[in-house]
Formats: C-alpha cells, sequence, structure tokens
C-alpha cells in the first residue's frame, strides 16, 4: 500500500486530520513520513485524536502553552491575542521571540479569519481534555480552571484543591451565572500564585453585564500580588481601589465594568503594556490617574461613569489610543487640552455638561457629540479631514453650522435631529457627504446636496414647500418628511428615490405633475407615503393614482425581459387619504377571496406581475393604529394539478419611534409585486394545448390596533397582457 494510502485511512478520512497531516507531511523525505506513521501506529485508537496529540506533543512547552491559552480566548481579535501571549521581554533569538499565533497557525491547530483566532470544535474540545489531564496526572503542568467545581468548594474560592500547586495556576475563569450561593474569597489565596496570568470573573448569560448579583465576599485586606497577570477581568468588583501590592507590569487588558472602583490604585504604576481599559458603568470613578504612564494604550471604555468630572491631563502621552467613549459621563464639564495622533473614535454622547469640544486629534474619523450641551463646533473644524460620521442629536444649543463644515471632505454621514434652535443649513458642496438627518429642526429651506442619498426633515413646522430642483438630485433615494406640519406641496421627486415617506403631512395639498420621472428601464423597490395626509387635493390624488398606473406598466415591460426569480419581489407601493379604487381596475368582488379562469394560454403572454389595490377603513376606533398591513395570496391551478402559490404585499404603513396615532380617514393601497418564475413557466405547459387554468386570490388584512374596528374594501381587476390587476373589497 503507498505510504499517502496509509496516511489517508489512518486519518479515517477526517478533513482536519487530513489537513494536519498534509502540512506536517507536505515536501517531506519518505523516511519522514515512515517516522510519522510509526508514531501514530503506536497510538491504541486511530483517527483524530492522535493526529491532534501527534501535533502538540511536537510543540515546545512555550507553545504547548499559547495552544491551550487561546482555547480560553478563541474568536478573539488576533492583536488581542498575541499581545496576551507575547513574553514581556523577549529574546530576539528565542522561539518566544515568535509570534505563537503563525506557529499554531502553520500546525493547523489554529486559524486567523477576519482578524481573529479560531479554533476548530474538536481541537478546542481536545484541548480542554488536556487541561483536565492535567489535574489528575499532578505534575508541573501549567492549569487553567473553567469548571465550576475547580474553582470552588464547600462555598468557598479554593483553585488548590486536589493537590494542586499555586504556581501551576495559569488562568482562572469563573462564570458568575453559575454562582448561586454567597462565595468567600481568602485574603492570602492568590499569594503564591506566581505564574497565574488570567483571572476572570465574568457573566456568560448576559452580554451587557446588568444582571450580575455579585456573590463572592471579599476580605478587607485581599493581597493581590499578581505580577504575570495579562488579563484581569472583575464583573462587579466590590473593591474601591486594587490592592496596593497588585503589580499591573504585565498587564495587557483590565475590565472593571460595572464596579465600585473609585480610583484604580494609589500612585504611578508601570503599565507599559496595557493596551486595553474597560472600566463603564463604574459610577462611582472619580479619578483616572493611575493611568497616567498607560503610554500604550489603545482602547478606553469609560461609559456610563457618571461621577467622573475631568480626564487627567497625562492622557497627552497615550499617542497611541485609537477608541475613547464617554457615553453618560454626565459629570464630565471639559476635556483636557492634548492631540492623540491615533485617535479614531470619539464618543461624548449624553456629557450633558459639556460645553466646549476641543480639537483633541485631526485624525478622527467618528465623533458623537449628540446630547452634549456645545453651542458650536470649534474654529478649526476643517482640520478634521478623516472625519466620517459627525452625529450631533440633541444638542439643543447648537444654534448653526458653520460654512467651514463644507471643507470635510470625508464626512459622509452627518446627524442633526432634535436640534430645536439649529435654523439654517449652509449653503455648502459636499461631495461625499450621503446621509444628512435634520428631523426636529427649524430650518427654513430643504439643503440641495447633489450627493445625498439620505435626507430626513420630518417633524419640520417651517417649510412650506420642496425645492425645484430637487427633481435634480439624482443619487436621493430616500426622503422622510413625515409630520412637516407646514408643507402644503411637493415638488417633481428624483427619477431614482426609492422611498418618500410623507405621512402626517396635515397642510399638504398639491403634488407635481408629473410627480416624478420614471425611468424606461427601472426596476428599484419604491415606496411613496401620503398617509394621515387629510388635505390632499382631489388632483393630487389622481395623480398619484396615475403615477402609480404608469409605475405598474412600466415594471411590466421591464420584467418582460427578466426571467424573474423563485420568489416574488414587491417593486412598489403607495398610499393616500381616499375611498375609491382607481378606475383602472375594473373587477369587483365582496369578500376577502376572488376566484377567477384564466384564459387559455394565458401564459405565453409572459405575466410579468401582478398589481393589486386596497381601500382600508377603520371606522369608530378608539386607540391607535402602530402598524398595518395589506397582504394577497396568490394562487394558479393547471387542470386539477397542485396549486402553485405566492404572496403579494400590497401594502403597510409602520409607525417607527415612540408613539401611536390614529388614521384620521379611508386610505387608498396600491402596490405591484412581480410573479415567481413557478407561476410564470410552468414546467408543463405546452403552447398547443388547451388547458384549464383557475386561479384563487385570498386577501389578508392585518392591524395592530384596538378590538373596536370596522374595515372595508378589496375589489378585483382585470387581466392583460403583461400584468393582472386586481383589486378586493371586504365590509366587517
Amino acid at each position: 500500500m503507498k505510504l499517502s494510502e496509509k496516511v489517508i485511512n489512518y486519518a479515517r478520512g477526517h478533513p482536519l486530520a487530513l489537513k494536519m497531516l498534509g502540512g506536517e507531511l507536505h515536501k517531506q523525505s519518505v523516511d519522514h513520513w515512515k517516522s510519522k506513521l510509526e508514531i501514530l501506529a503506536q497510538s491504541p485508537s486511530p483517527g483524530t485524536g492522535s493526529v491532534f496529540k501527534m501535533s502538540y506533543d511536537e510543540l515546545s512547552s512555550e507553545l504547548k502553552d499559547a495552544f491551550l491559552d487561546i482555547a480560553c480566548f478563541r474568536s478573539q481579535d488576533k492583536d488581542y491575542v498575541e499581545s496576551l501571549l507575547a513574553s514581556p521581554s523577549p529574546d530576539p533569538g528565542s522561539a518566544e521571540a515568535l509570534s505563537a499565533v503563525k506557529a499554531l497557525s502553520d500546525k493547523f491547530l489554529i486559524n486567523t479569519s477576519d482578524g481573529r483566532v479560531e479554533m476548530h470544535d474538536l481541537l478546542y474540545s481536545f484541548s480542554r481534555e488536556l487541561d483536565l489531564k492535567g489535574s489528575t496526572q499532578g505534575g508541573n503542568r501549567n492549569r487553567r480552571l473553567w469548571l465550576l467545581k475547580d474553582i470552588i468548594k464547600g462555598g468557598e474560592i479554593n483553585v488548590l484543591q486536589n493537590k494542586m500547586k499555586p504556581a501551576n495556576v495559569r488562568g482562572i475563569f469563573l462564570d458568575l451565572s453559575e454562582v448561586k450561593d454567597e462565595t468567600k474569597l481568602d485574603c492570602d489565596h492568590f499569594k503564591k500564585m506566581s505564574n497565574l496570568r488570567y483571572l476572570k470573573f465574568y457573566n456568560s448569560h448576559c452580554p451587557q453585564e446588568c444582571k450580575t448579583n455579585n456573590r463572592i465576599n471579599i476580605p478587607d485586606e485581599l493581597n493581590l500580588p499578581l505580577e504575570e497577570v495579562r488579563c484581569l477581568h472583575w464583573l462587579k468588583c466590590p473593591l474601591e481601589k486594587l490592592p496596593n501590592d497588585f503589580n499591573p507590569v504585565n498587564l495587557v487588558d483590565l475590565n472593571l465594568s460595572y464596579s465600585e472602583i473609585k480610583q484604580l490604585w494609589e500612585g504611578d504604576k508601570d503599565i507599559s503594556f496595557l493596551k486595553w481599559v474597560d472600566l463603564n458603568h463604574s459610577t462611582k470613578l472619580c479619578s483616572l490617574s493611575g493611568l497616567s504612564k498607560a503610554e500604550n494604550l489603545q482602547r478606553l471604555n469609560l461609559e456610563g461613569c457618571t461621577a467622573l468630572k475631568t480626564l487627567p491631563r497625562g492622557m497627552k502621552k497615550m499617542k497611541r489610543l485609537a477608541f475613547l467613549n464617554l457615553k453618560g459621563c454626565t459629570s464630565l464639564e471639559s476635556l483636557p487640552e492634548m492631540s492623540l495622533t491615533f485617535l479614531k473614535t470619539l464618543t461624548l454622547s449624553g456629557c450633558s455638561n459639556l460645553k466646549e469640544f476641543p480639537l483633541i486629534s485631526e485624525n478622527i474619523e467618528t465623533l458623537y457629540l449628540d446630547g452634549t450641551a456645545i453651542s458650536e463646533l470649534p474654529t478649526d473644524m476643517e482640520k478634521l479631514q478623516r472625519l466620517v460620521v459627525l452625529h450631533m442629536k440633541n444638542c439643543k444649543m447648537l444654534v448653526e453650522i458653520p460654512d467651514r463644515v463644507g471643507e470635510l471632505k470625508a464626512l459622509q454621514e452627518l446627524i442633526l435631529s432634535d436640534c430645536l434652535n439649529l435654523m439654517y443649513f449652509p449653503e455648502i458642496n459636499m461631495s461625499s457627504l450621503n446621509i444628512l438627518l435634520l428631523d426636529g429642526t427649524a430650518i427654513e429651506v430643504m439643503p440641495q446636496l447633489p450627493s445625498l442619498q439620505y435626507l430626513c426633515l420630518s417633524r419640520n413646522d417651517k417649510i412650506r414647500s420642496l425645492p425645484a430642483g430637487i427633481s435634480q438630485l439624482s443619487q436621493l433615494k430616500w426622503l422622510d418628511l413625515k409630520f412637516c406640519k407646514s408643507l402644503t406641496s411637493v415638488s417633481e421627486l428624483p427619477p431614482n428615490l426609492q422611498c418618500l415617506d410623507a405621512h402626517g403631512c396635515s397642510s399638504l395639498k398639491t403634488v407635481s405633475k408629473p410627480l416624478a420621472r420614471i425611468m424606461p428601464t427601472e426596476q428599484n423597490h419604491s415606496t411613496f407615503i401620503f398617509t394621515n395626509c387629510e388635505n390632499l387635493e382631489q388632483a393630487a390624488k389622481e395623480e398619484i393614482t396615475s403615477y402609480a398606473q404608469r409605475k405598474c406598466q412600466l415594471l411590466s415591460y421591464a420584467r418582460k425581459r427578466y426571467n424573474g426569480g423563485l420568489v416574488s419581489e414587491a417593486l412598489f407601493s403607495t398610499c393616500f387619504p381616499g375611498c375609491e379604487v382607481p378606475s383602472w381596475f375594473s373587477h369587483e368582488t365582496v369578500g376577502s377571496k376572488l376566484e377567477e379562469k384564466l384564459l387559455p394560454h394565458w401564459h405565453d403572454k409572459r405575466l410579468a406581475g401582478i398589481a393589486l389595490c386596497a381601500v382600508v377603513s377603520i371606522l369608530d376606533c378608539q386607540d391607535q393604529i402602530s402598524r398595518l398591513s395589506v397582504t394577497c395570496t396568490f394562487k394558479v391551478n393547471v387542470e386539477d394539478k397542485s396549486w402553485v402559490s405566492f404572496t403579494c404585499p400590497v401594502g403597510s404603513w409602520i409607525r417607527q419611534g415612540d408613539g401611536k396615532y390614529k388614521s384620521k380617514s379611508d386610505h387608498v393601497f396600491i402596490g405591484y409585486t412581480s410573479c415567481p418564475y413557478t407561476i410564470k413557466c410552468p414546467e408543463d405547459e405546452s403552447s398547443d394545448k388547451c388547458n384549464s387554468t383557475s386561479t384563487m386570490i385570498q386577501s389578508l388584512l392585518w392591524l395592530k390596533m384596538s378590538k373596536h374596528s370596522g374595515i372595508r374594501s378589496f375589489f378585483l381587476p382585470s387581466l392583460n397582457e403583461l400584468q393582472v390587476l386586481m383589486a378586493f373589497s371586504k365590509r366587517a
């Protein structure tokens, strides 16, 4: 038998085992192959386990520890894992200086994907078994403890049970969600754990870590002489500060979320390896002086630290800080003068006492200033040439946006929602701005920026009409005008607009004729909403109806040249106040079901889609609607064969945000949906045979509202060459 066949037989064809063996034997001599097979032959149970063990046994002691460590941090960021594994002062000529992640990847014991370190489930189970064997076999093997029974015994944290030596404890991972009873921690328990690298008290059941009840009783004089610790996570830590003997000289990651910490430690400590600090929702934290020497810090999360008033001036030394989150730090009054070259994301959301924003970095890409008390932007704002997102929602003191904002060449998203005193938006040219939210402002003139794709002006009481030039905004796809109560007319809309939401525009009377230009070959999904526009004139309703007809016909022509997919697609919908089905819907029925015979050879017409109409009335409704949806089920049966069906959405209305609103009148819903390929092209159809084909259409109206309601409408129409036009009527 060939050597390659022996290898395949030994691995029992398992892909992972074959991959690992392939990596071991690739470009190796025949003698090397024979040597590996001899080692495998000594295993009592052939298969993946033996292959894993052979690869593991050949690792150095450092790589063995690294492999077992990674099992505790799989799916984490590659840089994070490498930082935890790195030796504090590696010898450039030793194996420790090489990346353990790369060495283990070359052995196929781990892999990296999208910047994260991953480990196959079988290898993960194998690593856990190795760690468990270490506790039963004794010796000097390092241990990582994660089972509750190995950490807590008799109501006390005691990882030294089973005669384990303190120096052999490498990691403790206690899931607090499994701790059901009060637990004690002896003040000297960690004293001799000189090799402890990972100490984590966490909650696996609550990602936001808000439901954990601290059940660990901590002594007043806890000793924590952990010089080797790289990762310290202590959820809801009850200490006001870490013990004086705590030495973070090798600390990489510190997480004390929801803790009682007031300050990290007394004085300055060597924290040159510290990269990640998370103190979120530590509501008593009032000083960060302990981080003054954290020159390599990359991420600092202080969200919800409501007692924090200032940041230390020593922060200017944090040249590598890329992420700073101060969301909800309601006592924060100012930021120190500093230049953080690497800072990319700065979050100051909800810092309600922050009145000024100094430019602390010119390289910020994402800036959140929403809910702050700032009244103006920095005079040197144009220096933020890498800024992509500027979020200033609910900045009630903001009165103007300076012209220099137009110099932010990279800005794509500008959020100014609920800036109540903002009355003017400058006439600027921003070629990169895609999203502009001005809802809840006092802007009087709609900005016309050619690059805009999403524009929100809802809840504006100043705008009376849309500018004529809006039809030239060819990139605009979404226009939100909800509750613009002073808006009286809508100009010709852009040709590529996919959604217009004018719900609740109570003064709206007229729309442009034509409502929008229709591109000859367009197949874009589009929705025009005019619900609760109770003053809409009859001419405007007729134009909306006429536009819907032209749109449906054009979609049919466009779909005729397209074979379609296996499912139907909702391509167009509109809704507006009204009580009549448009005249181009010719057939009518009372009730929710309609059955109709189709003409022979109907499939030769290449049915492209179906247009449907529903008139909905909610009579004597004592409550308010938050959602309404109208759909129809379309079924086709050919000569008593099984039914082929699909669902046609007619239209819907969903209240976005808080609150609900009453429907003030009857409403017309018109929708166009494509036909799936299974309807258009029956597999056994024969063009020279007269097949008897029947259809059944059943309507469904779904309302989330009070139980006191009346529902009227659903009619049905005629079949023409390219489309079925249908409407339903139902009275309840």
